[in-house]
């Protein structure tokens, strides 16, 4: 064949070959040509979208182009229902959640559009649009598989990068339905706005130390029943790598919603690179001491009871140093006196962090701190208390040695396994998780792969961030929930039998909504007092500019989640519940701040003051609560189990100190009783397994239950 006569052929080809694939798209089914449709709209908000952000719009400009966003987002949100009357087959291409959000989205623009025509924060309607378009093209953005969170450039070479991350394609409906669009009867309104910021490192948080943020504590310091708050915060960094330094601060509780700064007179306005806090007697004098973990040696603020502190970790000897994180006082050995557990993260020196450079690249987005794989991890540390003001570090002895030097976040000290001695959960970041279950009288043995704890279903290490426990199931066991990375879901452990759990996560309805956001802080409580523990999850990304690429669908600032237990699996209520503002959350601490009978919430924020949330449920439920009190030793009974019998229902919790994500919650014990109005019974079991009950109490009121002597 000649090259005219080839030339000739092909051109036929391709004119077969168009016509065939116009032919198909003229066969299109309407869901694939209104997908498309949908698809178009998406393109065309997110050009507008960024044409207004742009720096050289005019204000005329501004409002053509965000006025068309809004058009286009309400297009979508209208376009994207079912037909009516609709196929009984046919499902609408977004679901009623997203298609809310859209048009509330377009009403946001529309009336920006009406104003004054400055720029405003485009990165949300432009996430939101990024879920869309996931949704309809059913792909994880830019066509991005999760592969992990670094890699490597030379086979030999060590791995450097990020955090454990989703090692699958992302759950169907991730960013189509991050909530359930249905009532809450629990309502979280901010309260006293505290002044005080958390400061972690500087703006763009080039080193690993700068993205960890820090904790909190609720504790009544002065015994006059009422829950003070101490906030930990770390060193701000200046755009130049100069450090500023700030101060821990100690807030009393006055009542009415009311605070007063005491640092300064109490002596805890410590200026260094904090971390995490938690809080027990460890003289065994009646009064709540502070332990606070920093980046460097740790401190130990001994309770003179008379509204001061003096520092004494040196002289009792549990002020380590290096990168310390989760902390717990227990009684290891039930022997009447608080032990101390300490979690480290990652070695590191000031001139890494001066120094350090994002050099790495998250999703082909933003460039990304170091770290933690690859860096040098740090092995945690168990001091036992000897009695006389002294403790000794002693992991070895005990079976706690930390030879993987995992990148330790959360400790939350549970006895899961439910034989009267406390066993330890260990968070994990990029590494397996610890449970160390306690063989009786400070000896214990490392199970967590056993136990089924150590990886998720997929057999994974997670990036655990937070931790705590709690009977979420109502079989008396206490189960374990773990907040991960971005792009991978938190995971719920189900106590099968004391010993095994099993990855529940699925089968509780977390894994999609939890899927898209960073979880930190994570608590069970029972925030609407039906019996049923819910979660309260704390948000938020480490990397600040990641709302420079809205195709990722990930956002710096993110809102926190409240998630209530409907008997098994759990719905998202968040808006709902007054959970709208966005930040970058880390720690979570849970208690009754104005002894009302329902659970509040302190959330501290990066480089922003906490967020402090009154539970304004009106659910009418009945609650009741105790406060733990002994004559001598553990003298607020931490590491006590308390069970209640009411109506028929049996619920448990624990005394515990620390947990969640670096911080400290209430330390007395707090049930929800829905309509059940009855009398209640009360067994506590201390460590070691020694036993007291009460009968008959009254519902809707503190009770002060006094223990016998400890041994």
């Amino acid at each position: 064949m000649n090259p005219r006569a080839r030339g000739v052929t092909k051109l036929a080809c391709l004119a077969l070959a168009l016509a065939a694939t116009i032919g198909l798209a003229m066969a299109e089914p309407p869901e694939v040509s209104g997908r498309a449709r949908l698809l178009t709209l998406q393109r065309e908000a997110v050009a507008l979208l960024r044409k207004a952000a742009r720096a050289d719009a005019s204000p005329e400009e501004r409002r053509a182009a965000l006025a068309g966003a809004s058009e286009r987002l309400g297009a979508i949100a209208a376009e994207a229902s079912p037909p009516e009357p609709a196929p009984a087959a046919a499902m609408p291409l977004l679901t009623g959640a997203v298609r809310d959000e859209l048009a509330r989205a377009g009403r946001d623009l529309l009336a920006a559009s009406k104003g004054s025509a400055e720029r405003i924060d485009t990165a949300p309607f432009l996430a939101l649009l990024e879920r869309v378009r996931v949704r309809l093209e059913g792909e994880v953005a830019l066509g991005l598989g999760f592969e992990g969170s670094y890699s490597q450039s030379k086979a030999k070479d060590p791995a450097y990068g990020g955090h454990a991350s989703g090692m699958g394609p992302a759950p169907a409906e991730a960013f189509a339905a991050e909530e359930d669009g249905v009532p809450s009867p629990v309502i979280f309104e901010e309260r006293a706005r505290l002044p005080a910021r958390t400061y972690c490192g500087g703006p763009t948080k080039d080193h690993i130390l700068e993205s960890a943020g820090t904790g909190a504590a609720l504790l009544d310091y002065d015994g006059d029943g009422l829950l003070d708050i101490y906030l930990v915060t770390a060193a701000e960094l200046t755009p130049a790598r100069e450090r500023i330094p700030h101060r821990n601060v100690l807030y009393r509780n006055l009542g009415g919603w009311q605070f007063e700064d005491v640092s300064a007179a109490a002596g805890v306005d410590a200026a260094s690179w904090g971390s995490g806090v938690c809080a027990g007697d460890v003289d065994g004098d009646g009064w709540l001491d502070l332990y606070v973990t920093n980046w460097g040696s740790n401190f130990l603020f001994r309770n003179r009871g008379d509204g001061t502190f003096e520092e004494i970790a040196s002289q009792a000897g549990v002020a380590a140093g290096g990168w310390s994180t989760g902390c717990t006082f227990f009684d290891a050995d039930a022997d009447g006196d608080l032990d101390l557990y300490v979690a480290r993260y990652v070695e590191t020196t000031w001139d890494s962090v001066v120094t350090a450079k994002r050099t790495l690249v998250w999703r082909n987005g933003p460039r990304i701190m170091v770290g933690p794989a690859g860096l040098p991890g740090q092995s945690d540390l168990y001091f036992e208390n000897l009695g006389d003001g002294r403790f000794v570090e002693a992991s070895a002895k005990a079976g706690l040695g930390d030879s993987a030097r995992a990148y330790g976040f959360a400790v939350v000290a549970t006895d899961y396994d439910d034989d009267g001695w406390v066993d330890l959960f260990v968070a994990n970041d990029s590494n397996p998780n610890f449970l160390y279950r306690n063989l009786g009288g400070g000896r214990f043995e490392s199970v967590g792969l056993l136990a089924g704890v150590g990886v998720n279903d997929e057999a994974r290490a997670q990036a655990g961030m937070g931790a705590d426990a709690g009977d979420y199931d109502g079989d008396g066991r206490l189960d374990v929930v773990l907040t991960a990375f971005a792009h991978d879901r938190n995971t719920l452990y189900r106590n099968v039998d004391g010993r095994q759990f099993e990855d529940a996560t699925a089968k509780a309805g977390l894994t999609a909504r939890t899927f898209v956001r960073m979880g930190w802080g994570a608590a069970f409580l029972d925030a609407d007092l039906d019996g049923r523990p819910d979660l309260y999850f704390a948000n938020g990304h480490i990397f600040a500019d990641i709302d420079e690429y809205p195709e990722l669908g990930e956002t710096y600032r993110q809102r926190d989640q409240l998630l209530l237990n409907t008997g098994g699996r759990f719905r998202d209520v968040s808006a709902a519940a007054g959970l709208q503002i966005a930040r970058s959350s880390r720690g979570l601490a849970v208690g009754d701040l104005d002894n009302d009978g329902d659970l509040d919430v302190l959330v501290t924020n990066m480089d922003e003051p906490p967020t402090l949330l009154e539970n304004r449920q009106r659910t009418g439920h009945h609650w009741v609560a105790f406060r733990l009190t002994a004559s001598s030793g553990n003298r607020f009974a931490i590491g006590a189990k308390v069970t209640i019998e009411a109506g028929g229902v049996r619920q448990v919790r624990e005394i515990r100190s620390g947990g969640t994500y670096l911080s400290q919650g209430d330390l007395r014990a707090h049930f929800g009783l829905g309509a059940y109005a009855g009398a209640v019974d009360v067994e506590v079991r201390m460590p070691g397994g020694k036993r007291q009950r009460w009968q008959e109490l009254e519902v809707d009121r503190l009770h002060v239950l006094e223990l016998a002597d400890q041994p």
